[in-house]
């Protein structure tokens, strides 16, 4: 019987790559075109077959570069994180390395990531610019900073925050360096406050659900602030305008009043922040007004609609899902996660051994973990 801490950090994990998976199913798509595809309250089948009633994914061209029931770059970049705490041994003095991550991500770029043989397939344009660049592995931070001001410091794109609910859960019971890593980390691809706020904010969010703090809007509202405050003391910090549009968003009662599928803002850092606080906030109200003492059931259920309710609002729908399956994970828990998408989701057993071999590092609980003997996290296997 593993602990609660433990099956949270594995529902963080396997929550956020189980969203991305889902969310392909309609990424790119508008409203209107993912209901004309999949009808208005699909049922979502991951992988072959499909029985009658439930809907498989669209294979247009973009759904066709990848497995069916596989997760996206989402999640690859979280794991690349993953796999540089696991071959450290756990958290360095700063925490999470930041240019150990760079070099990963370099890697990425051009290799994929080798211990799936999984190809570099949509990497964003932010990204791709960055990790590109001249010196970047060496200078990751300067890079970023520089490739947002070229770009009239007005970029801020969800590519950090889509990969940081890895961080909460893997620093959940070390607020210091959960920050400033979270921090660090983001600031080797994007340099806008935005995009960092909404990084501290939703690793502040990730490891108080793992802690059982979360239980209500106001203690949202503590760490909201919280992330903003963290901020304050950044060279760059966050304008009082931004604020003000932050907080307008994350409380939005209606999902479609974030509008996830205007395609001129559907990559916006804030949309992707916001989805995620949307359905903890459901979840939260659902699972207290629930007379379900089945918690597995509960969380089964919530967990699918909240995901298909993000997946069929359209957009950058794998990253706003993978963000939101993160915080729904941690929590409900692995073990309360929807069964039959767990099923479906390729490299599941992968990602739950890599999920225990953290929590062992965390928590020492579980089956011993030896880093010297993993060659999934070693750099160079990212290359061969």
């Amino acid at each position: 019987m593993i602990s609660s801490k433990h099956d949270r950090i594995r529902g963080t994990i396997l929550g956020g790559a189980l969203g991305d998976a889902v969310g392909l199913f309609t990424e790119f798509m508008s409203r209107r075109e993912a209901t004309s595809i999949y009808g208005p309250n699909p049922k979502f089948k991951l992988k072959p077959p499909v029985p009658e009633g439930f809907q498989g994914v669209h294979l247009d061209y973009h759904r066709t570069l990848f497995d069916r029931g596989d997760f996206t770059d989402d999640t690859d970049l979280s794991l690349l994180t993953l796999m540089s705490f696991l071959n450290k041994g756990g958290p360095t003095d700063a925490g999470i390395d930041a240019l150990d991550y760079a070099q990963r991500l370099r890697n990425w770029v051009s290799y994929g990531f080798v211990p799936l043989g999984k190809l570099p397939v949509d990497i964003g344009n932010t990204i791709r610019t960055v990790a590109n660049s001249p010196n970047y592995v060496n200078a990751p931070v300067e890079i970023a900073k520089s490739v947002w001001e070229s770009g009239g410091k007005r970029n801020a794109a969800n590519g950090a925050v889509m990969r940081i609910p890895i961080v909460g859960a893997l620093l959940f019971n070390d607020e210091k360096r959960l920050y400033s890593s979270a921090i660090n980390l983001a600031s080797t691809t994007h340099a806008d406050p935005r995009c960092l706020v909404s990084c501290t904010i939703m690793v502040g969010l990730i490891a108080a659900l793992i802690r059982g703090e979360v239980h209500n809007d106001e203690d949202i509202r503590v760490i909201v602030q919280r992330g903003i405050d963290v901020l304050e003391s950044h060279d760059t910090p966050l304008e009082k305008k931004h604020k003000d549009e932050l907080n307008k968003l994350i409380w939005q009662d209606s999902l479609a009043d974030l509008r996830l599928g205007d395609r001129m803002a559907m990559g916006y850092t804030y949309k992707c922040l916001a989805s995620a606080i949307w359905a903890l906030r459901q979840a939260l109200e659902l699972a207290g007004a629930s007379k379900e003492q089945d918690l597995q059931n509960l969380g089964s259920l919530v967990y699918q609609k909240l995901i298909t309710d993000i997946t069929m609002a359209g957009g950058d729908s794998d990253t706003n899902a993978a963000v939101a399956g993160s915080a729904l994970g941690a929590f409900f828990g692995h073990s309360n996660l929807h069964k039959p998408w767990l099923d479906d989701l390729r490299n599941a057993d992968w990602l739950l051994s890599k999920a225990d071999a953290a929590a062992y590092l965390i928590l020492g609980e579980g089956d011993h973990y030896d880093p010297l003997s993993d060659m999934d996290t070693r750099i160079e296997a990212e290359t061969r």
